[in-house]
């Protein structure tokens, strides 16, 4: 991420991330702040601190951590006859029951390309989503309390990854961060409550524009 700025030399942008993102987000600013002026990050993959020490340990014991996802995402379908039969076999499913339709149908078109053997495929390979849930960044807390730019963490209130004791522990590690939660949402926030969210997003950038201005 950081090399992909410098190349275009990019200096006090805005930066978004989710998830995953949110995080490599977070390193990103910590290491480089004077690529940053705000941070959002939606729902950051930052298991509470209980948790992630867990899971560390097992690591360090050779165990094997977050199972039931990694096979998940092995066994995940790959293949359907066309970006309309991906749309309805998710449209089906529990994970996307907060999803509006058009949401639905812009993921089956944006996650699905051409397959050689016609139809279309998965294009994000289940391995590589198994992979993410094996090496879950396990150091990201001590990197919250070093944040220096303005940051907005919105996260779901249903939330299984950035859940309430993730919310608490956030804003003990940084006070000066703004930590808000969407009810009726998850880790998906942004596929279930896109507009809540876009709107929670442009009001944090416009309260900083004016403090910018004051």
């Amino acid at each position: 991420m950081i090399r992909g700025l410098d190349s275009i030399k990019a200096k006090g942008i805005t930066a978004i991330g989710h998830s995953l993102g949110g995080v490599v987000t977070l390193y990103a600013a910590v290491k480089r702040p004077d690529l940053f002026s705000r941070l959002v990050l939606l729902d950051p993959t930052l298991l509470d601190p209980f948790r992630l020490r867990k899971i560390r340990l097992m690591h360090l014991l050779g165990m094997e951590t977050r199972r039931s996802l990694v096979m998940g995402a092995l066994r995940r379908r790959k293949n359907w006859g066309s970006v309309q039969e991906a749309y309805l076999s998710f449209k089906e499913k529990p994970l996307f029951k907060k999803w509006p339709k058009e949401t639905i149908r812009a993921y089956a078109t944006s996650i699905t390309r051409p397959s050689s053997r016609g139809g279309v495929e998965l294009a994000y390979p289940p391995e590589w989503e198994a992979r993410i849930y094996q090496t879950i960044p396990t150091d990201v807390w001590k990197y919250v309390r070093r944040l220096i730019r303005p940051t907005f963490v919105l996260a779901g209130k249903d939330s299984h990854v950035f859940n309430l004791k993730s919310v608490e522990a956030f804003r003990q590690a940084c006070p000066v961060a703004r930590v808000e939660t969407i009810p009726d949402a998850g880790h998906l926030l942004v596929q279930e409550r896109p507009l809540e969210v876009g709107r929670r997003i442009v009001r944090f950038l416009k309260e900083g524009i004016r403090a910018d201005l004051s």
